[in-house]
């Protein structure tokens, strides 16, 4: 699945093109042309030409508003604190939908790395930048699993409502044409810190949003699959979670990933 090479319609080159000169024209942007760039924004708005536009301002702005919450670092710099934490992995083939299946685990390791909590944000931005480089995800959206169970009081940071907002603006920026979120609680505490966060998520994301307790997993396996489900999840005993598949999917595409982080919009005079 990580090697899969994205084609186009004769239709879909049309409107990428279409965006291309729009955004060569644009005096704000500053950002690249390439065709799997520009087709994200497109699916993202269902390939309506304006929407995506509109998306790639957003996304800029977004950026420029909140610089230490997108990528900034060469993907290299997090190599060793992303095999050393082993919290972040994907799965070799997509759930039942088509869509690649990342996992994120919540583990405490802020004695060792400090700056956890923002390095997590730069690299899932580097995680979701890299998924986007996949027809898979481009054409379907992605589904995440994500494992609350290690949560303690060195991860309230991640729910002060100020952080909570920010990171679900960030959310709508995010140009995945659908995300399917798929919580693995622990306990009551956490299961009510999620309640009481509710409110503070827009509307789509609460509709693609589900809770699972951690013991029974039956739910999640008729909403993505028996077969390409983690083991640590509900899926068969040899799938297990492999932190070298993503990171080396990440690595094979550091290039391309640090250059989009030199994209921006112009400050105006």
């Amino acid at each position: 699945m990580l090697n899969s090479v994205i084609t186009f319609t004769p239709q879909q080159l049309e409107k990428i093109n279409d965006l291309r000169n729009l955004v060569e024209d644009s005096l704000n942007l500053s950002v690249g042309t390439d065709d799997i760039f520009l087709a994200k924004f497109l699916s993202f708005k269902n390939w309506h030409l304006e929407r995506a536009y509109v998306a790639i301002h957003n996304y800029y702005d977004f950026k420029a508003e909140n610089p230490d919450w997108m990528a900034h670092h060469h993907p290299a710099y997090f190599r060793e604190q992303f095999l050393d934490v082993a919290a972040r992995f994907v799965m070799p083939q997509p759930d039942k939908e088509g869509r690649p299946i990342l996992i994120i685990k919540l583990v405490d390791v802020f004695e060792k790395y400090p700056n956890y909590l923002l390095d997590s944000a730069e690299m899932e931005d580097l995680i979701f930048e890299s998924l986007l480089l996949l027809p898979q995800t481009q054409e379907n959206g992605l589904t995440v699993i994500f494992d609350m169970t290690g949560f303690n009081l060195n991860f309230l940071p991640y729910v002060a409502p100020r952080i909570t907002r920010m990171i679900h603006q960030k959310d709508k920026i995010l140009p995945f044409k659908k995300r399917y979120v798929h919580f693995i609680l622990g306990g009551a505490f956490i299961s009510a810190i999620t309640t009481l966060l509710m409110p503070l998520m827009h509307k789509e994301f609460k509709e693609n949003t589900f809770n699972h307790d951690g013991k029974n997993f039956d739910k999640l396996r008729n909403m993505i699959g028996y077969a390409n489900l983690p083991a640590d999840y509900g899926g068969p005993e040899t799938n297990k979670l492999k932190v070298n598949l993503l990171w080396n999917h990440i690595e094979k595409h550091s290039t391309y990933l640090y250059n989009l982080q030199q994209y921006h919009k112009r400050k105006r005079h």
